[in-house]
């Protein structure tokens, strides 16, 4: 691990970038890009400059509005994203130098304890509860992508990346970029992709962490298959708030997982020893949703708003015949009552002046008769 407190300055010889990234020692090599620790010399501010190249700088050079809209996400668990550019047909990324190793580094060294795996778990749910928010998926969570911090805070880099490199994923030979052992499902499927794809990368990754090894081994395609016919095995060892949350996190049902929000609540709860909450097992109330990627910014877009159903849609109208009917009832039962008053009282005779209209005592069927006329109206 590199003192953070050391001072750093690249050699008079190195390569300046853009006119301004003074660029030292390489810190990783990726399929896609290499990271190099270097110096802004406008700020004099240390960072990280990601080079891009092959099919995903190809790729890159066509989206370097949504690699700025990028750097407008800030959080504290995020890697800022100072600047992007193309420097001699090249894409970069300047982002924030985080001095530390990666959760890669330290899962080499063995299993964390449950408490240290719940509280970095809940810091990056935390981080994608934000980014979901502004309407954007990761895409590629995994312990590389994780940078822990000398002070023990981690942070999640490359968001967006993946996203912006889609297309580029696939080499010319076919075969898949980076490592496909935290893949959704749904990515291996083909279906659209949302933030649920990010719970499960998440679940299968925090799975690693406190057992030690990932749930699917194999070549790259027999692991990415392999999600498509089984759920991770969830030891019953672990503790019971472990074996709540992670089924739920890794359910191949997208919209069965619970949100960032969620396993945020859920891993804070574990790692003060506390109950989980039940209900992160359940599915979640809101459908899932997908990205477009549109000319400018990839999106995620809800679904349409549903218009609120009654909760008991149909029975208003049987209750409304139910009363019409009671009160026919009623209604013809004191016609007969007063029908037969009034012939107890004329002895059942009615009589006739000449010149006069005849009213007759009207008979029970035409009491009916006229009360269903009048219902009618």
């Amino acid at each position: 691990m590199t003192d953070p407190t050391a001072p750093w300055s690249p050699a008079d010889d190195a390569p300046l970038l853009d006119g301004r990234y003074r660029l030292g020692e390489r810190l990783g090599r990726g399929a896609a890009a290499e990271v190099f620790r270097g110096l802004d010399e406008r700020l004099q501010r240390p960072v990280a400059v990601k080079l891009f190249r092959g099919d995903a700088a190809e790729q890159l050079q066509r989206h370097e509005a949504e690699m700025r809209t990028l750097a407008s996400l800030e959080h504290p668990s995020l890697v800022s994203v100072y600047d992007a550019g193309e420097d001699h047909g090249r894409p970069y990324l300047v982002m924030q130098l985080v001095e530390g190793d990666t959760l890669a580094d330290e899962l080499r060294r063995g299993p964390l304890d449950g408490e240290r795996a719940a509280r970095y778990g809940a810091a990056l749910a935390d981080a994608l509860g934000y980014v979901h928010a502004q309407g954007f998926v990761h895409r590629d969570i995994k312990p590389a992508n994780v940078l822990i911090a000398a002070d023990g805070r981690v942070h999640l880099a490359d968001f967006g990346i993946a996203r912006l490199v889609d297309s580029a994923h696939v080499t010319r030979t076919g075969e898949v970029l980076g490592t496909p052992a935290y893949f959704a499902p749904e990515q291996v499927s083909g279906d659209p992709v949302g933030p649920a794809a990010d719970i499960y990368a998440l679940g299968v990754m925090l799975l690693e962490c406190v057992t030690g090894r990932r749930p699917f081994v194999g070549t790259a395609m027999e692991v990415a298959m392999a999600r498509l016919s089984r759920d991770p095995e969830v030891p019953a060892t672990l503790p019971a708030g472990w074996r709540t949350l992670l089924p739920a996190m890794t359910s191949r049902t997208p919209a069965q997982r619970p949100s960032a929000d969620q396993v945020a609540d859920a891993l804070r709860a574990i790692a003060a020893g506390e109950e989980v909450d039940r209900t992160v097992a359940m599915p979640r109330a809101a459908a899932p949703m997908a990205t477009q990627v549109l000319p400018a910014t990839a999106v995620v877009t809800p679904p349409a708003r549903q218009p609120a159903q009654p909760s008991y849609a149909g029975p208003p109208r049987r209750r409304t015949g139910v009363w019409i009917a009671a009160f026919l009832v009623a209604v013809v039962a004191a016609v007969a009552i007063g029908i037969a008053v009034a012939r107890h009282n004329t002895g059942s005779t009615s009589t006739f002046t000449p010149g006069t209209p005849r009213v007759s005592n009207p008979t029970v069927e035409q009491g009916v008769q006229q009360l269903e006329r009048l219902v009618r109206r």
